[in-house]
């Protein structure tokens, strides 16, 4: 007997993987059926709708888009007014808010008491400029507090508050020194 010679390689253990184009060609081919409709033809909707002859001579070659033939009135009847009126009356009357009078001496009071106008007033005697809206409250509450104080004969006199309140710079500008310089 002849001796055989061992391979390093064993014969194919599986199937051999064929190349993508003759895959396709060995493919079965579906058969090509027609598709199922889902709705109605395109267009449709716009088409003129074709009436079975069957039906009554009347409704003959009826288009679905025009709607109803009954005339609608433009004027509102009377009995439609009478229903509408109710309705579009206002149930309650608008008129002005009239602000609530407090005595002078209790505003007096609560103005003096006022926190916000306190600080401010602090912030203006420091030197700090207000604006904006803190100006405005500013200016409003002491125009008032002013008021006030001459409604209820409450103010000092002129001559008292000129002499507390000015400066020694407005004093030397309110004499006359060409009289004590010049002699006239």
């Amino acid at each position: 007997m002849t001796r055989k010679k061992k391979s390093r390689t064993s014969g194919q253990i599986g199937l051999r993987h064929k190349p993508a184009a003759e895959a396709r060609q060995e493919r079965d081919r579906p058969v090509e059926t027609k598709k199922k409709g889902a709705g109605l033809k395109s267009g449709s909707r716009n088409a003129a709708v074709q009436a079975d002859k069957t039906e009554s001579s009347g409704n003959k070659n009826k288009d679905p888009r025009i709607g109803s033939k009954k005339p609608i009135p433009l004027v509102v009847t009377v009995a439609e007014q009478k229903l509408v009126a109710p309705a579009t009356q206002p149930k309650a009357t608008l008129a002005k808010a009239k602000p609530v009078e407090i005595a002078p001496e209790v505003e007096l009071t609560q103005i003096e008491q006022d926190e916000h106008l306190a600080t401010l007033l602090e912030r203006t005697e420091q030197g700090e400029i207000l604006t904006g809206k803190d100006a405005k409250y500013f200016n409003a509450k002491t125009a008032r507090h002013a008021e006030l104080l001459t409604l209820l004969g409450l103010d000092l006199d002129e001559e008292e508050v000129e002499e507390d309140d000015l400066d020694p710079l407005s004093k030397l500008e309110q004499t006359d020194w060409r009289k004590d310089l010049l002699g006239e």
